[in-house]
């Protein structure tokens, strides 16, 4: 006698994200979800997100997309694009460094980048 699919005796809203009999996300989904907007909100890209949670970026738009729709403080960003994110995230690394008494050199070896861009962006902070 031939083996019976399991799956096939739940009814289909057992397996969707969102149940609809019940009107409640599945947990997993809830979780992962969860995970991804927090990692938007660290700055995380749509690609490096999805593939830590080994999901589609297509996914991690429509999370995104969906808690921006509902008011999510996570996916507010102060700017539109990463590298300024970043560079900001760099200008107060350099001035914190230099608050704790490290020299241009050694803030440009930990932070990996030129001894002469650290000079600049304590000049511009003063």
């Amino acid at each position: 006698m031939p083996q019976r699919n399991s799956r096939a005796a739940l009814p289909f809203y057992a397996y969707s994200s969102f149940n609809k009999k019940g009107g409640k996300t599945v947990d997993l989904v809830a979780r992962r979800r969860n995970k991804a907007l927090d990692m938007y909100q660290e700055m995380g890209t749509y690609e490096a997100i999805a593939e830590c949670l080994d999901i589609s970026p297509t996914t991690v738009v429509q999370y995104v997309k969906r808690a921006r729709q509902k008011g999510d403080v996570r996916v507010q960003r102060p700017f539109k694009h990463r590298g300024r994110q970043l560079a900001l995230q760099r200008r107060k690394a350099i001035s914190d460094l230099k608050a704790v008494g490290l020299s241009s050199r050694e803030i440009a070896k930990r932070l990996n980048i030129n001894v002469r861009l650290v000079q600049i962006r304590l000049r511009e902070g003063r």
